[in-house]
């Protein structure tokens, strides 16, 4: 039960500190330095658990381009030229985001993945 209250007010500090949030490119976990790239597994074996998880899955639209017999996937917006085929597809991205508190005299820190990859790091508040 304590760790439901402990989950429950990370997350409104998180909610209440969000625009005060930097984002960052690494940070430490011990003496492991964890940066955007990294597999989840990687740092869960490096930081342990996360007091904090959630996930979600997010729909983002993805254009297709074939041009001259290649097939080459591009973000949106594309420019079109002459002999191209294009179209657009629906993808989806399962977003993870963990928060570690590393206690009072550290930032705890907001570790967002995409399909497993870290791909933003946030500095939230000072932990508990």
């Amino acid at each position: 039960m304590k760790s439901y209250y402990l989950g429950l007010f990370i997350l409104c500090m998180s909610f209440l500190s969000m625009s005060d949030t930097v984002q960052a490119r690494a940070f430490r976990c011990d003496s492991y330095v964890i940066d955007v790239g990294m597999h989840k597994a990687e740092v869960m074996k490096k930081c342990g658990l996360p007091a904090l998880r959630d996930q979600r899955i997010e729909r983002r639209r993805q254009s297709v381009t074939q041009s001259q017999g290649k097939l080459v996937v591009r973000p949106l917006p594309v420019q079109i030229t002459q002999n191209v085929v294009q179209s657009e597809r629906e993808i989806e991205i399962q977003i993870e985001e963990w928060v570690y508190n590393f206690g009072a005299q550290r930032f705890m820190q907001m570790l967002i993945f995409e399909d497993g990859r870290l791909k933003q790091i946030q500095d939230l508040g000072y932990g508990q």
